[in-house]
């Protein structure tokens, strides 16, 4: 799917909610609209403003950075963006500064494009719900002191984040790459790993390794969580030293393209006992069972519904957290499996699969691949071992 698909599948969302324009400050959002890699950090500094074929006759993009980025975008954005602007203003200024150059007027003057909006209509601007309040209170004095007449801000949760859930084929194919880099460090960290070493020095060797194979920084911070540390799901790598005995959760991902990687495993130091090793069979069962029903079609609360079905039935409480995630730019994206999530998984999701069991001050286990949803079934990317480890 190219950027321009993108764009039109925005435009069309857009015309669902009748908004005129759409006000995307997420840098995820933006690098989806705009296809630039190798560009953005994690600082929030770019507002991007899509028009729609309401408001202009063809969508348009128009993008507010600073000078720390817009060297490195130039080169990428002709045929892209509309409009790349650098200067030093805030982003309330730049959008009714792109309002007026259309010539949007409610007074019912056509715009350069031959368009414009009735007089009775007010501009509708879509913005994201969790837009800064004094972001929002900097939009609403820009519109107001540029006088462009009635308006109105749009709240609309997650417009392009929701249309960033179906992947195409060149996400997919990073990701894949990404998991690739993600697998050969589990097999690195089963010779690495012995008891003695702390949680902190195994997530650092683990983030080294994967930027030595090429990863572009970790998907997020890797979780380490040994003994009663591995009931914690997300467990911070600390001072504890591996013990010969523990259950070690392994929870960790890479990036390729901006696109991340994100699988979890667990290993037993020294011979695991019978009680871990029926916990992990359990967990292990149960992740199996979802990876073999998950597919197109299918109510995202549904898996999740199975596995506890499966922990009930070994004596086991319910999934303490959601089964599964949405992956991509960002490592928490939609859809999510989890109780009470309506939607239906849908060809080109992208979706962890993770159950796991955790005994409080004890121990925990969990296991998660994920992968592309297909009408048959899971494209899993993973390809480590889930054979129980003892090292």
């Amino acid at each position: 799917m190219g950027t321009d698909e993108r764009l039109q599948r925005t435009n069309e969302a857009l015309g669902e909610h009748e908004l005129d324009a759409y006000l995307a400050t997420h840098t995820s959002d933006i690098r989806w609209l705009t296809g630039f890699s190798h560009v953005f950090d994690d600082e929030a500094a770019h507002a991007m403003l899509v028009t729609s074929d309401r408001l202009t006759k063809d969508p348009l993009r128009l993008l507010h950075t600073d000078m720390r980025y817009s060297g490195a975008m130039k080169p990428l954005s002709s045929g892209v963006l509309d409009v790349l602007d650098d200067e030093r203003k805030s982003h309330s200024l730049f959008i009714v500064e792109q309002l007026k150059a259309i010539n949007v007027s409610l007074s019912g003057v056509n715009s350069p494009t031959g368009l414009g909006l009735a007089a009775s209509k007010p501009l509708r601007i879509g913005i994201e719900a969790d837009i800064l309040l004094t972001f929002y209170r900097s939009l609403v004095k820009a519109f107001d002191e540029a006088d462009l007449g009635s308006y109105e801000l749009v709240e609309v949760p997650s417009l392009v984040t929701q249309l960033r859930a179906v992947k195409d084929a060149s996400e997919i194919a990073s990701m894949k790459e990404s998991q690739k880099i993600t697998d050969a460090a589990y097999t690195y960290l089963l010779d690495y790993i012995k008891a003695g070493q702390t949680e902190f020095e195994i997530a650092t060797e683990l983030d080294f390794f994967m930027r030595r194979q090429g990863s572009e920084g970790v998907s997020f911070g890797s979780i380490v969580g040994s003994g009663p540390n591995s009931a914690n799901p997300h467990a911070v790598p600390g001072s504890r030293q591996i013990q010969t005995g523990d259950m070690i959760v392994l929870d960790f991902g890479a990036k390729l393209d901006d696109y991340r990687s994100d699988m979890t495993r667990t290993v037993a130091v020294g011979k695991a006992s019978a009680r871990q090793r029926e916990i992990y069979e359990t967990v292990l069962e149960a992740q199996l069972a979802t990876l073999g029903t998950v597919k197109a079609g299918i109510p995202n609360a549904e898996p999740y519904q199975r596995v506890n079905e499966i922990f009930a039935a070994k004596g086991y409480g319910p999934l303490t957290h959601g089964l599964g995630h949405g992956v991509g730019i960002d490592i928490h994206e939609s859809p999510t499996l989890a109780a009470g999530v309506e939607g239906e998984l849908q060809v080109g999701h992208v979706v962890t699969v993770e159950p796991g069991i955790y005994l409080e001050g004890d121990v925990g286990v969990r296991i998660e691949d994920f992968g592309a949803i297909t009408a048959e079934g899971i494209d899993n990317f993973t390809a480590s071992t889930k054979e129980l480890i003892e090292l």
